[in-house]
């Protein structure tokens, strides 16, 4: 009896090991949004110590193809003759420790990237849902058909759009402070989205004033047994 006690205990900790080390290994995938008003296209390279991936096309106006990194931390790099592996790292990424989608927002500084990472299963990033990203240096207000949000600076914010009533649009007002006031920069109608989310960055044109940019991403149905 003892003896198939044991074997029974042998059994269930190799499995438990088994299920760690498989979940521990879970490759995660990533895709990529860049925060630069209408474009370009670029392409960059995971790269994970002597690991260089194949480049990925990232742009503005969708999220790139996903891709898997070789490890959790891992930097993009850009071809560079000029270095003795070939490459320049342009940015560093560090994810989470668990999680499995993760995306990128690629915020310009000079030659290089801030990368702000994102849950992509993130529970309040659903349909009719945005993302709201402040790559400006001045809070910012938004009302979405009656409900207010703040956007602080570069800090990722959820939020989901108002009930839906008798109309598919609703009313989305951006606000910035002016002289202890808020001072409208945009009005306009959205739909509601049913099937899809939306990302939403906020920036300063060339001739300094707010503006912003959306992003839409289709949305399939996600199989939680993964």
């Amino acid at each position: 009896m003892f003896h198939r006690f044991a074997a029974t205990l042998t059994i269930a900790a190799c499995c438990s090991v088994f299920l760690a080390s498989a979940a521990e290994s879970a490759e995660p995938g990533v895709r990529a949004l860049l925060l630069v008003p209408g474009g370009p296209v670029v392409r960059l390279h995971p790269m994970s110590g002597a690991t260089v991936g194949e480049a990925v096309p990232i742009g503005a106006r969708g999220l790139s193809e996903s891709f898997t990194p070789a490890a959790r931390e891992f930097s993009l790099g850009i071809p560079d003759g000029k270095q003795e592996s070939g490459y320049r790292t342009v940015g560093k990424v560090k994810l989470p420790e668990e999680g499995k989608d993760f995306i990128l927002l690629l915020e310009p500084a000079k030659e290089l990237f801030r990368v702000h990472v994102v849950n992509g299963r993130e529970a309040g990033f659903g349909a009719d849902c945005l993302l709201f990203f402040n790559a400006s240096d001045t809070t910012l207000g938004a009302n979405l058909g009656g409900s207010k949000v703040l956007v602080e600076p570069r800090v990722p914010v959820f939020t989901k759009g108002p009930p839906r009533g008798e109309k598919p649009f609703y009313q989305v007002t951006f606000y910035e402070p002016e002289n202890n006031k808020a001072r409208p920069f945009a009005n306009t109608r959205w739909p509601h989205r049913a099937a899809s989310r939306c990302y939403v960055f906020f920036y300063r044109n060339e001739a300094g004033r707010l503006t912003y940019q959306a992003v839409d991403e289709s949305l399939v149905p996600i199989d939680e047994s993964e």
